[in-house]
């Protein structure tokens, strides 16, 4: 018995196919644009079109794209790479709602009827997007708030050291102040909290997730009451580990399995720590026993899943690991929003809420500002505005020449297409991370408080 050879041209050896926009359709993975990514309104280089919206918002954009078809869902393709059917979205790893464009909230049975509720009424808000007060006196009012509330946590966590209890007014007034300032100017409050020192580390930390917090809950909707208790949450989510041996906290490399244990044991301190203190709402203390939790059960002290994981905390762990992965600490230098972005979201459905991580990817964008970019050309800059329909491509203040040379600042915005000193049009070429090229960001902050 013989056997033919196979077809040199099967289904599984086709990677991608070019195809007209206006033939796309539902289940498709989208991997190349009909120009560079940066050139796009799209977060993701890459995403699947999982609802009507998604495949319109393509259509608008492209003349045509890329397809993966080892990628796609319900597609199929015949041997030459044409399309032949399309299957009901319903089936096997569709789920229509669940957006990297559109981002509504994904439509997945529960077992909580109470939080499905919750996670539907938040998500499915407008997003927010307020009218920004004057940028220069916002920043002035975010540098004052900021000093006076970092002064307040680490108070606070020097009385949890001494076996006292929390100031809660004090604190819920200091997140008030918080939510103040990004009511009045997200982008100027998300600024300060890359302004790094490594050895404020933990107070710092606190304050950073706490306003990134509200800043992402205001992108998702929430009112002023909301912010005010995700905000706290975000505050006093890591209050536990000022019980935690400080060489532990601090120590370079890796953690031994019994320095992993002692470690483990500050979402427990932490929830002790809030229940033993007045004035302080359970959404908090949720928040601070199960930030660690993943919604694969791979996380810590309990190991719980899915919908047993609250919103709020879902939404403090996402602040919570992107901070911990940009910033600084005694023992190594904080990676990029890129970088960090980038680990959320392989990790999104799996430990993250996929939803929120779109969300959040939306709310901070690839190059937040005070964003140390690097040019094609070798020239390096620093991002001073974001233009939210082209996320990849924003407004940068260039202070070094191609040499690295301090040069005459000068502001291009990739928008328009710029180009440099020989015709070249302008690229970005990769970020990195603060205090790189010896560029202080808080020159560069104080340069606009003087504006006033």
């Amino acid at each position: 018995m013989s056997i033919e050879n196979p077809d040199p041209l099967t289904f599984e050896q086709i990677e991608k196919i070019q195809i007209d926009a206006d033939k796309l359709k539902m289940g498709m993975f989208v991997c190349e644009l009909d120009r560079p990514w940066s050139e796009s309104p799209f977060v993701f280089q890459g995403f699947l079109l999982s609802n009507p919206e998604d495949v319109i918002r393509v259509r608008e954009e492209c003349k045509w794209v890329y397809i993966d078809v080892r990628k796609s869902i319900n597609v199929r393709f015949d041997r030459h790479g044409k399309l032949t059917s399309t299957e009901a979205s319903k089936s096997r790893g569709l789920t229509p709602g669940s957006s990297a464009l559109t981002v509504d909230a994904p439509d997945k049975p529960v077992e909580q009827p109470g939080l499905l509720r919750q996670f539907r009424k938040i998500l499915h808000r407008k997003t927010s997007n307020p009218t920004q007060d004057s940028f220069p006196r916002v920043l002035k009012s975010s540098v004052e708030n900021r000093v006076q509330t970092n002064r307040l946590v680490t108070s606070i966590m020097d009385e949890i050291r001494l076996g006292k209890s929390i100031d809660t007014p004090a604190a819920k007034e200091a997140v008030a102040a918080c939510v103040d300032n990004v009511m009045m100017n997200q982008d100027a409050s998300l600024l300060l909290t890359r302004l790094r020192n490594k050895d404020e580390y933990t107070s710092e930390h606190s304050l950073n997730v706490a306003i990134i917090s509200i800043a992402f809950g205001r992108h998702l909707g929430m009112d002023r009451k909301e912010l005010n208790i995700v905000g706290l949450c975000g505050l006093l989510h890591d209050m536990g580990k000022m019980l935690t041996p400080i060489d532990i906290l601090n120590k370079p490399g890796r953690l031994d399995e019994e320095e992993m244990d002692i470690m483990k044991q500050h979402p427990l301190d932490g929830r002790e720590i809030l229940l033993g203190t007045q004035q302080v709402m359970d959404t908090v203390i949720d928040t601070a026993y199960a930030h660690h939790e993943r919604l694969n059960g791979q996380g810590y002290p309990r190991g719980i899943i899915g919908n047993e994981i609250p919103l709020f905390t879902r939404i403090v762990t996402i602040a919570d690991v992107f901070d911990a992965i940009t910033g600084d600490r005694v023992y190594r230098q904080g990676e990029t929003a890129e970088t960090a972005l980038g680990i959320l979201h392989r990790n999104a459905g799996s430990a993250f809420d996929e939803a929120l991580v779109i969300k959040f990817i939306q709310t901070i964008g690839t190059y937040p500002l005070g964003t140390i970019i690097e040019m094609t050309n070798g020239e390096v800059g620093v991002v001073v505005d974001n233009n939210p329909r082209y996320r990849l491509r924003p407004k940068i203040k260039l202070l070094l020449d191609f040499d690295k040379q301090q040069r005459e600042p000068k502001t291009i915005d990739l928008t328009t297409n710029p180009t440099d000193s020989v015709g070249n049009p302008y690229a970005i070429r990769k970020s990195h991370r603060a205090g790189s090229f010896d560029i202080d960001l808080s020159q560069h902050i104080q340069s606009y408080i003087k504006r006033i």
